[in-house]
């Protein structure tokens, strides 16, 4: 069983790595460098490795344990890394240059000339420049000085730019239900005949309807339960493949292949489309209702894109006019939407278990890191290519129309190829009703296509309205629905050929009315009135 997730986080950047305080040793960080480094060179911890997990603030403690006078606060470089790692650059002893890291400055210790042992060294008093100069135990020569080599200064901003979580790097598959998360992943059904066969013997109704030669689905091996079902009796009838972030049910398949396909909207809680014989991807459905529903999260600025995500147009959703809901799109001039087109293949996703060496044996090898990649996340909308599928929508323009049909809108669907592209323009199917007309159109997609794009246009200078835009395959069976944002009613359920039924309601929430919409118009279908009878109170 796959269970996925998609998460976006807004990306922070950290600017810049200066090198102002170059050699900038002061007489105030002499008197706090200078007694450091002799701590570190007595007690033999000049080459602390980062993945001791030293701290600058544990390092001074040791120090001002052992008697030597350190004070953070007088040093700027000290003092604005107390939190922050303290380890070495560089692990050779003898060498012409020492590196530390403390915190996110880098402090050497640099040979005059040669190479010289860090651990032989000790310090010249304070120059009166600030310097800090060392000489070889027992000699007096000048051998190596002490000097910060360069400080990053971050200065955290926002940017526009959004990454995955999952796939931008390590992961932790618990944490975003990768695993841990058990679910249902194949229901098995038990084919085989009951004990009973004669017609003309009586049956015992205490002990009858029992399966003849019955054998169980699991099995105990050694103390473990294992799955050893026949496959002549145990048929499988259907099998999990997609499952959303709250643990709803996407897509399932059968043993012949056919996929059944749900949407989810109004923050995965609602379904708002469910398709027989079609696959999540291949499935599309926008009723421009659910946008603002919901909170705001924390990473509003990357929130989880939609499968198929008219996001840029809010603006241009419209109150005033609806199929069904409460919002529709205004297209004054052109509106799009592009997705791509994919093949066949589903190899699902894995995780990727790096291995690296441990911090204490180079020789032993342990776990660094989770990874995975793009088929962990959910599929965005994507036909298969070479597929036929069915594009429908609901139109309606601002102004009435003199015909049987609209004629100041376009409705087309552009299909790319490699060195090439088709254009197919929807035609109205049926008559208007209510003011609102059915497009539909059958397109084949090219075995070589690349991405499908649906332009919506208005050419006559008044505006268009769009309104329950569909496309799922041309063999597959889709319903929608649509809810109030509100309290969460059903107010209209669209069927296979894309017609509503609307639902409406009393003050109380009661259904009060049902109806239809059909070739010939909007009809009633049933209506019921109910009260609660009142207590005559007269004598």
């Amino acid at each position: 069983m796959k269970i996925y997730s998609r998460l976006l986080l807004i990306t922070l950047m950290s600017l810049s790595m200066t090198s102002g305080l170059k050699g900038q040793v002061t007489s105030a960080t002499c008197e706090s460098l200078k007694p450091l480094f002799d701590y570190l060179i007595t007690s033999q911890r000049l080459f602390t490795k980062a993945s001791d997990g030293m701290t600058l603030a544990a390092i001074l403690e040791d120090a001002r344990d052992a008697g030597y006078s350190v004070s953070y606060t007088q040093s700027a470089i000290l003092s604005r890394n107390i939190n922050g790692a303290f380890y070495a650059k560089t692990q050779a002893t003898n060498a012409a240059v020492y590196q530390a890291q403390i915190g996110d400055c880098i402090v050497s210790l640099r040979a005059v000339s040669g190479n010289v042992a860090f651990y032989n060294l000790r310090s010249d008093a304070c120059g009166t420049d600030g310097t800090v100069t060392y000489h070889l135990n027992g000699g007096s020569t000048l051998v190596a000085r002490l000097q910060v080599d360069s400080c990053a200064t971050c200065t955290m901003v926002t940017t526009s730019a959004c990454f995955s979580t999952i796939t931008g790097g390590a992961v932790n598959p618990y944490l975003y239900g990768l695993a841990g998360n058990w679910r249902p992943s194949s229901s098995y059904v038990y084919y085989s005949d009951r004990s009973e066969t004669s017609l003309t013997e009586d049956v015992s109704l205490r002990r009858a309807g029992t399966i003849r030669s019955f054998s169980s689905f699991w099995k105990f091996d050694s103390n473990t339960l294992k799955m050893v079902n026949d496959t002549t009796k145990w048929v499988w009838n259907s099998q999990l493949t997609l499952v959303n972030r709250k643990g709803a049910e996407l897509e399932n398949k059968d043993p012949l292949g056919r996929y059944n396909a749900g949407l989810y909207g109004y923050d995965d809680a609602l379904p708002v489309a469910v398709a027989q014989n079609a696959r999540y991807r291949e499935i599309a459905y926008e009723g421009f209702e659910d946008y603002d529903f919901g909170g705001n999260p924390c990473d509003a600025a990357c929130a989880v894109p939609r499968s198929f995500d008219f996001s840029f147009y809010r603006t241009k959703f419209d109150t005033t006019e609806q199929h069904t809901g409460k919002f529709s799109l205004r297209v004054d001039t052109s509106a799009g939407i592009t997705a791509g087109i994919t093949g066949t293949a589903d190899g699902g996703f894995g995780l990727a278990f790096n291995k690296g060496q441990t911090s204490c044996d180079t020789s032993i090898y342990g776990l660094a890191s989770i990874s995975t990649d793009t088929s962990a996340l959910l599929p965005s909308f994507s036909p298969i290519a070479g597929k036929t599928i069915v594009v429908s929508a609901w139109v309606k323009e601002s102004q009435d129309c003199q015909g049987t049909a609209y004629a100041g809108n376009r409705f087309a669907i552009l299909i790319k190829q490699p060195g090439d592209s088709s254009t197919i323009i929807a035609q109205p199917k049926g008559a208007i009703i209510e003011g609102w007309q059915r497009y539909e159109e059958v397109v084949s997609v090219p075995e070589d296509a690349t991405s499908i794009s649906i332009v919506m246009q208005a050419i006559a200078g008044h505006a268009v309205y769009f309104d329950d835009i569909r496309i799922h395959p041309y063999n597959a069976n889709m319903k929608s629905y649509v809810y109030n944002p509100s309290d969460l009613r059903l107010m209209a359920e669209l069927d296979e050929n894309n017609y509503a039924t609307f639902y409406e309601y009393d003050d109380d929430g009661t259904l009060i009315r049902l109806k239809k919409e059909t070739e010939r118009g909007v009809k009633t279908i049933t209506e019921t009135r109910s009260a609660l009878l009142k207590e005559n109170t007269d004598r």
